[in-house]
């Protein structure tokens, strides 16, 4: 007999309330229902009393964050889900009517597939739906050979058989934000877990911080950039020493590491450039020695 499937949402959130708020509208509005909604709260104290009362008031499990980052926080929220499969979620999305709806067909075809989605923009239900991109040897993405058994993760529309979490495979934490999830993609297919993309659903993604019309000048903080930039190099020393394990790919680490030395360097949306600090470079690498135990065990 099959076993009965039940869907958590793992909402992961951090002083956005406006933005909760929209985001647990949607999940309100679906023809059918998720199991549970865990929302985890990385909010700092003023913000976490108003976070909580609107969880509460949609009947959403509500959970204090790590407060050690976004990927700790997801890890959170996972480990607190209690149903077959776990959804992330991020408080700046949106989703189509039937999300839940297809994410359980999807599931009933394969339950221990991981399932991957798309974005678009607010409204936007036109848009060709592409798969989120893996790991490229830049520490940046790119598009899976075969997305219906690839490496990519969409890190707020994924849904996870829990035996994923159970097994004690968590999302790398080494950092506060940026690109980890292309580590946690790696990660879940070097372990045999196999990827597929989806075009059945989508989530908007409203790009703009709680409330506001603009990016509010947030892509063009050099300092937030230079942060990403050495969460990418992370990623690469990691999945060439401890993914990949390519003499090749860590020489291209290395060699990526140097330009970003000697010439600024940037991320898609930010609309500045910045150099890394030998330091901060010394630092990604020596954090990347110390992960060979959570990506060889």
């Amino acid at each position: 007999m099959t076993p009965q499937i039940s869907v958590s949402v793992a909402l992961v959130t951090r002083n956005r309330s406006r933005s909760l708020e929209r985001c647990l509208e949607s999940w309100r509005r679906q023809t059918v229902a998720p199991d549970e909604i865990v929302v985890s709260d990385d909010s700092d104290d003023e913000s976490a009393a108003e976070t909580e009362a609107i969880a509460r008031r949609y009947g959403c499990r509500y959970t204090r964050g790590p407060r050690r980052g976004l990927y700790a926080n997801r890890n959170h929220a996972s480990l607190q889900c209690r149903g077959t499969h776990i959804l992330s979620a991020d408080d700046d999305h949106t989703h189509p009517a039937d999300y839940i709806a297809v994410v359980k067909q999807l599931i009933s075809s394969d339950a221990r597939r991981v399932w991957i989605f798309s974005e678009r923009l607010p409204g936007d239900s036109t848009t060709p739906l592409t798969c989120p991109p893996e790991l490229h040897r830049s520490g940046f993405g790119c598009a899976p050979a075969d997305p219906s058994r690839c490496a990519a993760v969409a890190d707020g529309a994924s849904v996870y058989p829990r035996q994923i979490f159970d097994s004690g495979l968590r999302y790398d934490e080494a950092y506060m934000f940026g690109g980890l999830w292309y580590l946690w993609g790696k990660l879940l297919a070097d372990r045999g877990w196999r990827i597929t993309f989806s075009d059945r659903s989508f989530v908007w993604h409203h790009f703009w911080p709680d409330g506001a019309t603009t990016d509010e000048g947030r892509f063009e903080d050099r300092a937030q950039l230079r942060q990403q930039l050495l969460t990418t190099t992370y990623v690469q020393f990691v999945g060439a020493l401890w993914l990949d394990r390519s003499p090749v790919l860590l020489g291209w680490a290395a060699a990526y590491v140097l330009r970003r030395l000697l010439i600024p360097d940037s991320i898609i949306h930010f609309r500045v450039r910045t150099r890394l600090s030998v330091l901060g470079a010394t630092r990604a690498l020596w954090l990347a020695l110390r992960a060979r135990r959570a990506y060889l065990a």
